[in-house]
């Protein structure tokens, strides 16, 4: 078990998780979850619509947007607290976050299948993968400025 003590966290500036960077990351992420749920309690008023598109998004909205969160909740804050927030600038961490929640997303759409709580959806699937690439691009389009931050 990982002591608070223990954490590389403590050797380097605890100011860094009330940055500006992350204050922003807080209110998109809070965002994101706000989003989920609101889709989520009203999901079956979406199918009610008779959308496709909308139908669709809903769908596949339980692996699009937690996928998307893993991966940012994954790089941005349980990779500096095991690896230091140095890491954060290594984009060898984030594949490696990316691979973990392929695997996992994974994994659950096969538990879906072998207990027959539902059939392989291939949407699901494909949809985890946007929620990941669309992460993906967002940590490489944001990282710069939590290093910058981070190095004042």
């Amino acid at each position: 078990m990982i002591k608070i003590n223990n954490l590389r966290l403590k050797n380097t500036n605890n100011k860094i998780f009330s940055s500006k960077s992350y204050k922003d990351l807080n209110r998109l992420i809070a965002g994101v979850y706000i989003f989920f749920m609101l889709i989520y309690v009203f999901r079956d008023n979406l199918y009610k619509l008779d959308s496709s598109y909308i139908t669709l998004f809903a769908e596949v909205a339980p692996n699009l947007i937690p996928s998307f969160l893993f991966t940012i909740i994954g790089m941005f804050y349980i990779v500096p607290l095991l690896k230091g927030i140095n890491s954060v600038g290594k984009s060898r961490a984030i594949w490696l976050i990316d691979a973990i929640n392929i695997i996992v997303f994974l994994l659950i759409e096969y538990i879906h299948v072998v207990f027959k709580l539902g059939s392989w959806d291939n949407n699901d699937i494909i949809a985890s993968l946007i929620g990941i690439a669309l992460a993906t691009v967002i940590y490489f389009k944001t990282r710069n400025n939590f290093v910058k931050e981070y190095s004042k």
